[in-house]
């Protein structure tokens, strides 16, 4: 059957890439949809490769342009004309003669590849066949690639330095029909028929029930997960696996949730490591380590001492130290941006994808040293429960004064002020909730007025409530929080309405997961602690003096290069989540100055302030993915890329059985334009001319392109 090409590792890769492209374009040609997978690896770069593969030589020449030196892959089936046969070596090869001899058949001899380990054999999709992919289905070391399934194909290479290869006569050798017998024992009704083989296995294509529905879809997308599947990809399996076996099918939006709740889990991928950014940035992504820049300073020596003897993520040690910071150092100083004043009051929200990903473990450590750093800070501004915003405004009132009748028997001959209750002195407020689910239900109970004291709170702005019973007020509040929630109960419970209304913004969504495993705990030295809670003692002396933060002169040049990419707006969820990202930056700065005993952001400063940024933006984007927040207009451009053809609106209420009104499938497609997701042109039909809609540019591609335009120093364009 022939061997591999061995490549050595120095081997330069420029005339393998002028090979490819003509193959390519040859095998597009022949109809065979293609689509780009990693370098050196089988993993996909197309998020809906089954729907998304193509022949379109347009297409694969943009693909090209874009990943100039990943591997390529053919999507086999019916639309592709083909199905392959994958011969694993000396076990394959022994297995085709067995079969051939039991059949008394000579084999059969078509286009044929070498891979790394053996062979790929390329036959005929027969017509009104029907081929599903197997391992080990004929014999051992003999797998099929049929329907759902793809190979790669030369010139790529394999990760062992091997480069795929036509053997024989090469590429202009035909694609033969295979023979009967083999069909025999691929086709029919139950997926196959015993040929003999004692190692056949039938493919399962049993009922999935009511009732075991949910759970069989559930499996099968954390087994494509473990294999790093990307979302889209899972989506596209669970929906077809709906259709053809479970009676009665889930509905779609459910097939969905299930994709997405199992893609909130992370994927065999090494935990460490940088993300490669010439890949598509997926939804399903876990976040790059934050940069070095990110500790520097004080929380830099906090996380570097209580980091090795704590199973809590980096990330979640650093942003609950720089919360309880801003708490403690109260609201004299800030960053004024015209007429509005930013002051280090931070929210941040620590996301695991499961309950065991240590959220509590970091505020734990970080609780330990604010006891030293300022014991009445802890034991009287620390609380949690946040269920009302009349509650939160409770915990830092003013003063109330009432104006009191004075009687003269029942005569009321004047009145006069008293104080009926002394209120808090200390502003500083620092909410931790282990559980921000609960805050969360609360805050979408109609009449709870939490989200909008909240945001009120971030902005330092005094908080009041308008309603004829409350008489609480704070005219200066300093409130912080630290709240803890897993990814599937934020996706749930994150509300529409909270993200369009800015309170999601104001919010630091920050992924943890459990970083090492210590069955006896940790120690942290108590003399080393001590030594670190003096110095942030003397910075929040510092804090005392300092009322304006400005930016220094070197750093002025580098904000005002990078704002421009902070502030301009992104489209969708993820982009109404970071919306803030220019004022979320600077506070994080003047964090980091204040740490230094600095009234200026320096350089450094600034820095770690965009490190830390970048973290939270690539949280976000990890955690709520390309979807618009919007159920129709989300499934809406789930439909039109999947149809590379584009939909009429007529198809569109036709996909939704009719149940969304002609005024409600307008919005979505306008909210779809708007974000530059879709767009709409006239094609001429027999009669008059439709209107058909094709999705466009994905959101993915805006944060891949606003990454690639900037500076290799700073990565602050994807937010």
């Amino acid at each position: 059957m022939g061997t591999s090409t061995h490549i050595p590792q120095d081997t330069p890769l420029a005339p393998l890439l002028t090979q490819e492209g003509a193959a390519l374009l040859r095998m597009a040609a022949c109809g065979w949809r293609l689509f780009p997978v990693e370098a050196g690896g089988k993993r996909p770069l197309i998020a809906d490769w089954p729907n998304q593969a193509s022949n379109d030589v347009k297409q694969i020449r943009s693909w090209r342009r874009h990943w100039q030196n990943c591997n390529w892959a053919v999507a086999t089936g019916a639309k592709s004309g083909l199905f392959v046969l994958d011969v694993d070596g000396e076990p394959g090869l022994a297995a085709i003669h067995d079969l051939c001899s039991r059949h008394g058949f000579e084999w059969t001899e078509t286009l044929a590849v070498g891979t790394a380990r053996g062979s790929h054999l390329y036959f005929r999709w027969p017509e009104g066949g029907t081929i599903r992919n197997s391992a080990g289905k004929l014999a051992s070391g003999l797998d099929v690639r049929a329907e759902g399934g793809y190979v790669i194909v030369p010139p790529s290479v394999h990760s062992s330095g091997h480069v795929y290869q036509w053997i024989g006569s090469g590429e202009v050798a035909p694609v033969a029909p295979a023979p009967n017998w083999l069909l025999e024992c691929l086709e029919g009704p139950s997926g196959a028929r015993n040929c003999g083989s004692p190692t056949l296995a039938s493919e399962t294509t049993t009922v999935i029930p009511d009732g075991q529905r949910n759970t069989a879809l559930a499996s099968l997308a954390g087994t494509m997960r473990r294999r790093e599947m990307t979302r889209q990809a899972i989506e596209a399996a669970l929906l077809a696996e709906n259709a053809s076996r479970c009676k009665p099918p889930l509905p779609e939006h459910e097939v969905r949730s299930i994709a997405r709740s199992v893609c909130q889990y992370q994927a065999a991928a090494p935990e460490t490591g940088a993300v490669d950014t010439a890949l598509i940035v997926d939804s399903c992504t876990w976040p790059a380590p934050l940069r070095p820049e990110a500790f520097y300073g004080l929380p830099g020596e906090f996380c570097d001492l209580v980091g090795p003897e704590s199973e809590a993520d980096p990330a979640a040690l650093l942003f609950s130290f720089l919360a309880a910071a801003g708490s403690i150092f109260g609201r004299g100083p800030h960053y004024s941006v015209g007429g509005d004043r930013h002051y280090g009051n931070l929210f941040a929200v620590i996301v695991a994808p499961t309950s065991k990903g240590r959220k509590g473990s970091s505020w734990g450590e970080v609780r330990r040293l604010g006891g030293l750093v300022d014991g009445v800070w802890l034991e009287t501004r620390v609380q949690g429960g946040l269920a009302s915003g009349e509650g939160l405004l409770w915990a830092v009132r003013d003063p109330i004064i009432e104006c009191v009748a004075q009687k003269e028997g029942k005569k009321i001959i004047g009145r006069e002020e008293q104080v009926i209750d002394t209120g808090v002195e200390d502003k500083r407020l620092c909410v931790v909730e282990s559980e921000l689910a609960q805050a969360l239900q609360a805050a979408s109970r109609d009449g709870n007025t939490l989200t909008a004291l909240l945001r009120q709170a971030w902005d330092g702005t005094p908080l009041r409530v308008l309603a004829k019973s409350a008489r609480a007020s704070c005219l200066e509040p300093h409130i912080s929080i630290v709240g803890h929630i897993t990814a599937v109960e934020l996706r749930r419970l994150l509300v529409s309405t909270q993200v369009g209304n800015g309170f999601a913004n104001r919010f630091l969504f920050v992924c943890a997961r459990r970083s090492k495993c210590l069955p006896f705990g940790g120690t942290v030295e108590p003399r080393s602690l001590a030594d670190l809670a003096a110095r942030i003692k003397a910075a929040v002396d510092f804090c005392r003096t300092v009322e304006q933060i400005t930016f220094a002169p070197s750093s002025k040049v580098h904000w005002a290069e990078i704002y421009p990419a902070l502030s301009e707006g992104k489209p969708g969820l993820f982009g109404s989540v970071i919306a803030r990202g220019e004022a979320q930056a600077v506070r994080l700065a003047m964090l980091y100055a204040l740490l230094d005993c600095s009234t200026e952001i320096r350089l450094e400063h600034l820095e770690a302030a965009l490190a830390g940024w970048q973290y939270c933006a690539d949280s976000a984007r990890f955690i709520f993915g390309d979807e618009l927040g919007d159920p129709t207009a989300d499934e809406t451009l789930d439909l039109l890329r999947r149809a590379p053809d584009g939909m009429t609106r007529t198809g569109i209420r036709d996909h939704f059985t009719r149940n969304k009104s002609s005024a409600e499938i307008g919005r979505a497609l306008a909210v779809l334009q708007e974000a530059g997701l879709a767009r709409s042109s006239r094609r001429q039909t027999n009669g008059r001319a439709a209107e058909v809609w094709c999705a466009s540019v994905p959101v993915e591609r805006y944060a891949r392109n606003a990454l690639n335009a900037e500076s290799p120093t700073c990565r602050v364009s994807v937010v």
